[in-house]
């Protein structure tokens, strides 16, 4: 599989692939900020953190900030919904002795999450009207 980057974003990878399954953990409204730099209260996104099974680690998925978080609780298996993209960046600094340190990573976006209702899971059987145990 190649990745193809336009303007920095990859736009069609294997999402399953790459991330395996994935469990909720914390979302996070990032606000934006004035010209003066101070923090206003409109929300520019939700920062959602989950926990990939494939990286086996923690990592930061960017949604709407419309996303609506109420239903989601720790731990709930999650899917990622709509177009899923990856923004490269790049960034370098003087380090120790002046050596050039270097630090790349990937800003994940997606449109939505939703949860994953699990297979195994059966409905509750309600009891005939009129039985009685005993």
């Amino acid at each position: 599989m190649s990745l193809k980057f336009e303007e920095n974003t990859i736009k069609d990878f294997d999402v399953k692939k790459t991330f395996g399954t994935c469990y909720y953990l914390s979302a996070q409204p990032i606000y934006e900020n004035d010209s003066e730099g101070n923090r206003t209260e409109m929300v520019r996104e939700q920062r959602v953190t989950v926990y990939s099974e494939a990286k086996n680690d923690q990592i930061d998925i960017a949604l709407p900030e419309t996303t609506d978080l109420a239903s989601f609780s720790y731990d709930d298996e999650i899917e990622l919904t709509g177009e899923v993209t990856a923004l490269a960046w790049l960034s370098s600094y003087a380090g120790y002795n002046d050596s050039i340190q270097s630090e790349q990573a990937f800003k994940i976006r997606a449109s939505g999450m939703k949860k994953v209702v699990a297979l195994h899971q059966k409905p509750e059987k309600q009891k005939p009207a009129g039985t009685t145990q005993g």
